[in-house]
């Protein structure tokens, strides 16, 4: 039963006001009375005042303060005590407002001076709910697939430009990282991707002739302008090589690939890319390759290019070093000399118009330099 002399000093009027608009606790409320938290309770079931939930008295309400000659709603920050729009705090559906008890500043604040903590606390939590979590999520996503992939794709569309533009800065941050990992990746599942590819080719060809006639149609003048700069190139260096030349290169290689088992579209490859603006069209400097490996060649250093673990898988490295053997004899160069000249052209390169200003072979000049 509640003390009688407590009752003449508070009426329900300004219980009610103590206990659900100023959200104070029935301690808070004793100790302002000075009497005991029980007698506060008897007081409240005397005057019919609901009870507040548990964790109540925690919530701070919300009051109306000015901002801009506007008014906001807003809560007192239980950190700080200040008294702050609604705007300053995160969301939090169980609180008062729907907003966090805390102000952001507060939180941020917190978790810069107990980050550590805050971070291991967080993996344990996670390692020790993580199975149960994971197929949580497989079994949400199984039973919404349709819906998630739907509002995915509307996301993604309404998103699209920024999406790409954030890609693209990413990528070019981490780009060797993306290509290293990417090679890697190849290498350990090459089999299974040929085969996923030997499948694909048939279903995909019609699509990819099409995408490929519309990507040259779109960049027609680039691939314009990357023949005549080749040509360029090829006019400007030596071009000795006749069609008997040709006939006794081939059959030097027994008319097949001079790296590979392969006897059918063979391109002439130039050991020494002519875009480097050294070599040229001469026995020495070139050797009939298979199409693919030669697209895979490029114009990279012959040399770097046959380090490369994708690169083992496509050659034959017995038919390498007599590729290398017969080249450097070509040349009346050693084995190591003529990898001493390929580097030296890669380090060395020339436009056209150097190469008109000093129109003696690649060959001569390095001889001349290393003298």
């Amino acid at each position: 039963m509640a003390n009688i002399k407590v009752l003449g000093m508070i009426s329900a009027e300004e219980l009610y006001e103590l206990y659900h608009i100023q959200g104070k606790s029935t301690q808070q409320i004793a100790n302002i009375l000075n009497c005991n938290k029980s007698t506060i309770g008897d007081l409240l079931k005397r005057y019919n005042i609901q009870l507040r939930p548990p964790g109540g008295a925690r919530k701070k309400p919300i009051v109306k303060i000015i901002i801009d000659e506007e008014k906001v709603e807003a809560k007192e920050c239980t950190q700080c005590g200040l008294i702050k729009p609604l705007d300053s705090y995160g969301f939090c559906r169980k609180s008062s407002g729907g907003r966090q008890p805390k102000c952001k500043e507060c939180r941020k604040n917190y978790y810069n001076m107990n980050q550590e903590y805050i971070i291991k606390k967080s993996r344990k939590h996670y390692y020790a709910k993580h199975g149960e979590n994971k197929l949580k999520r497989q079994e949400y996503y199984r039973i919404n697939r349709e819906e998630i992939r739907r509002e995915q794709r509307k996301w993604y569309y309404l998103n699209k430009e920024e999406i790409a533009a954030n890609s693209k800065i990413k990528y070019l941050k981490k780009r060797e990282q993306i290509l290293e990992k990417c090679r890697l990746y190849r290498l350990r599942n090459l089999e299974k991707i040929r085969e996923y590819d030997r499948n694909r080719y048939p279903l995909r060809k019609k699509e990819r002739e099409s995408y490929n006639k519309e990507y040259y149609r779109r960049n027609k003048q680039k691939f314009t302008f990357n023949a005549k700069k080749r040509k360029k190139y090829v006019r400007a260096l030596p071009f000795t090589l006749t069609p008997e030349n040709w006939l006794m290169i081939e059959r030097i290689f027994h008319n097949s690939c001079a790296l590979s088992e392969h006897t059918s579209d063979l391109n002439i490859e130039h050991f020494i890319p002519v875009v480097w603006g050294h070599g040229g069209t001469y026995v020495g400097n070139v050797y009939p390759l298979y199409w693919a490996i030669n697209r895979s060649k490029s114009d990279t250093n012959p040399f770097v290019w046959i380090e490369r673990e994708d690169v083992k898988s496509l050659v034959n490295l017995n038919k390498w070093n007599e590729l290398i053997s017969y080249l450097a004899n070509q040349n009346d160069l050693t084995v190591d000399e003529l990898k001493d000249f390929v580097y030296w052209c890669e380090k060395n390169k020339r436009s056209v118009e150097d190469i008109k200003k000093d129109p003696r072979p690649s060959i001569e000049i390095w001889k001349s330099l290393i003298k």
